[in-house]
């Protein structure tokens, strides 16, 4: 009789450990799924490899800040003696190449009601392979925060094509650092006493 009682409750503790492990799974399974649909959902506006990346130039306040690969390190061509933070430069192309767009306005006639023709900033992206993007960020949404950009791939010659409104902090942050800012810190050296 006691090995039937056990038989059961082992019986009963392999199917609640099995529904256990059936809900687990599930779950892990639910939001993996959430998170590969949301990450679906991302409009990138223009995603590069920041690997391929040999030259990238924006204004700064009227000032041209220019960076070129040159023999594997990136120099400052207004000051070639300037050691670059490699890392800083990495970061900086990563906040580019993962550009989000909050609003795609795909098949726009005329992109100057977006201030493209009268840009705030100006950034360009030249590639090993010769190619080059020149993102054009417009005017400043102040309803829902951003700024209207339109990419040279998506752009028609006559002023038509995709715009993206994207999060303010590019132009704001990003686009507004200094060539100094890409500079190696030095550290400061405390004499010992």
């Amino acid at each position: 009789m006691r090995k039937k009682q056990y038989l059961v409750l082992i019986i009963v503790l392999i199917i609640v450990v099995a529904a256990l492990l059936a809900v687990i799974f599930g779950k892990r399974a639910q939001t993996r799924k959430a998170e590969e649909e949301a990450e679906a959902a991302i409009e990138y506006v223009n995603a590069f490899e920041t690997g391929d990346v040999t030259a990238f130039s924006y204004d700064y306040y009227g000032e041209t800040v220019s960076f070129e690969l040159q023999d594997d390190l990136w120099i400052c061509t207004a000051d070639t003696t300037m050691e670059i933070d490699e890392e800083e430069v990495e970061s900086f192309l990563s906040d580019i190449s993962g550009m989000e767009a909050d609003t795609v306005i795909e098949d726009v006639e005329d992109a100057d009601q977006y201030g493209i023709s009268e840009p705030s900033q100006i950034l360009t992206v030249e590639f090993s392979d010769g190619s080059s993007l020149t993102y054009t960020f417009g005017i400043e949404n102040d309803m829902v925060g951003g700024y209207y950009l339109q990419v040279s791939d998506d752009a028609d010659g006559d002023g038509s094509g995709t715009v993206y409104l994207v999060d303010s902090t590019i132009v704001t942050s990003t686009l507004s650092r200094e060539a100094e800012s890409f500079q190696v810190e030095e550290e400061s050296t405390e004499s010992a006493e």
